[in-house]
């Protein structure tokens, strides 16, 4: 079973030299006819190179007559697709003007914020100063350096009430 593997493995190793040969027998020799050649034995590679360098490219010149006629379609084209040239102006237009609007927002949002913070630091201020001046005994300073004895610290204590 072994040699019956060998010989097709020999074989198929002539097949694939003879092949290679054609192949390069065909490539060396100038095309001279419009006939396509055999497919089978032309490559991937080959294929693309010749669709690449080949001279059956459908190439026009640019001719006076083809560059009007490009530009008469142009405006037409225009003319029929108004309704999404529209839509899309009309798309930028708004997230233009939405990414303007934002910014207005966050800047502002900012400055109130600033403004609060200073605001509470007043708060704060104002709160201790008046905790500050009504305290029991900066009252009775005061009023001892006015000169008002009226009003006398009471020498008994106060009276709780219990339920």
């Amino acid at each position: 079973m072994a040699e019956i593997e060998l010989d097709n493995l020999e074989e198929l190793q002539d097949v694939q030299e003879e092949v290679q040969e054609e192949v390069q027998e065909v490539l060396e020799t100038p095309d001279t006819s419009e006939t396509p050649e055999p497919q089978e034995f032309v490559s991937d590679k080959e294929k693309l190179m010749r669709s690449l360098v080949g001279d059956d490219d459908d190439v026009d010149e640019m001719t006076v007559d083809s560059i009007r006629q490009m530009l008469d379609a142009a405006p037409r084209w225009f003319l029929s697709q108004w309704k999404l040239l529209l839509l899309c102006l009309a798309g930028i237009f708004l997230y233009i003007t939405n990414g303007y609007q934002a910014q207005v927002e966050m800047m502002k949002e900012t400055e109130l914020e600033a403004e609060l913070k200073d605001w509470r630091y007043r708060s704060i201020t104002r709160v201790s100063e008046l905790t500050l001046l009504c305290r029991q005994s900066q009252l009775e300073q005061k009023l001892r350096e006015q000169g008002d004895s009226t009003l006398v610290p009471s020498k008994v204590a106060p009276y709780i009430i219990k339920k």
